[in-house]
């Protein structure tokens, strides 16, 4: 009587396992059709207003500059415009937890992670700015490219203030500026 439950939940698992498979094939073949229509390539963003409105973009995010390389507004856009005063909350403090996130003393485990304190601000004002009608998927990567630049060099700025500030963190550089970029996304 044992044997016969197993084979019965081998031949279920076998024709779940069947199943998935024909579903997962024809997502993903479907999702092969949209795939170039989602994806943002930077060198294909466009200026239509501009003097040069093709080919201007660099290759390297690095060099974009919010003063040339948007269409958000008919005026330039610092993506941390009116951003520059406290960035880093004082109410959401640093949240440790070893229920969401857990530490690596697997038999102790009683620290958990700790979420470094969230930003009250995101450098995204050029997002904030795009009009719908100028959208496209190459020009959309291109301001989100500027945020997360900007947002970049302002979490390295202020870094060394939070430090000082809130030392027993244990927040990284690379840390905050995962969940930075996170938050962009």
């Amino acid at each position: 009587t044992g044997g016969e439950g197993r084979i019965e939940d081998a031949t279920a698992k076998h024709l779940l396992d069947s199943i998935g498979k024909k579903v997962y094939d024809k997502v993903h073949s479907e999702v092969d059709a949209y795939r170039d229509k989602l994806k943002g390539t930077l060198s294909k963003a466009t200026y239509p207003k501009d003097k040069y409105p093709e080919g201007t973009t660099p290759k390297d995010p690095c060099e974009l500059e919010y003063k040339y390389h948007t269409n958000v507004t008919s005026t330039e856009i610092d993506p941390c415009e009116h951003k520059k005063g406290k960035r880093l909350s004082e109410v959401h403090s640093s949240e440790c937890d070893n229920r969401k996130i857990r530490d690596c003393d697997k038999k102790n485990n009683s620290v958990g992670a700790c979420a470094p304190y969230r930003r009250l601000h995101v450098c995204d004002k050029n997002i904030q700015q795009i009009k719908t009608e100028n959208i496209t998927t190459h020009n959309l990567l291109l301001d989100v490219c500027l945020a997360a630049k900007f947002e970049g060099q302002s979490i390295t700025g202020y870094h060394p203030q939070y430090e000082v500030q809130y030392p027993s963190s244990g927040s990284t550089m690379c840390t905050m500026l995962a969940r930075s970029f996170a938050d962009i996304g």
